[in-house]
């Protein structure tokens, strides 16, 4: 059975939207307060001059530390989308298998990509097709094997 690759990364709205919004999320809190220990660390090292002067000097000394970090946001969504993909897409792909059950379809075989999670969630659903004697390729199998059987 070939292995499909599957192109479209975000499959699941729901559980990687999630995710997308919870990594957007720290990473505003941690540049927020990143920013504000900065300058309360700039203040408290010379509190006599004017703030404006102190937000001045933090932004010429910590500017490119902030810049990079809005560069890297998106960065980092998309690779939580990827690596959500790992688990989302055997889900995604087992509710379908299920739908088409459900719809009256023949029951195919699922076999997840090589890097993908929860492996053992195929195993179990290919192992109730067995069970229930639902796959047509291994009727087939054992018809032939008993073929063999009473030919010898």
């Amino acid at each position: 059975m070939t292995q499909s690759r599957r192109q479209k990364k975000y499959v699941d709205a729901c559980v990687q939207g999630a995710l997308a919004r919870r990594i957007i999320t720290h990473w505003l809190v941690f540049l927020a307060v990143g920013s504000l220990v900065a300058f309360v660390l700039q203040v408290l090292s010379n509190p006599f001059r004017p703030l404006a002067e102190h937000a001045q000097d933090m932004w010429w000394s910590h500017g490119p530390f902030l810049l990079v970090m809005v560069f890297l946001l998106p960065v980092f969504v998309v690779d939580t989308i990827k690596l959500s993909h790992r688990f989302a897409g055997p889900v995604y792909a087992l509710r379908k298998a299920l739908r088409e059950i459900a719809l009256g379809e023949k029951p195919r075989r699922l076999k997840f990509r090589k890097l993908d999670f929860w492996h053992g969630l195929a195993d179990d659903y290919n192992a109730v097709l067995v069970k229930f004697d639902l796959l047509e390729e291994d009727k087939k199998n054992i018809e032939s094997n008993e073929l063999v059987a009473v030919n010898k």
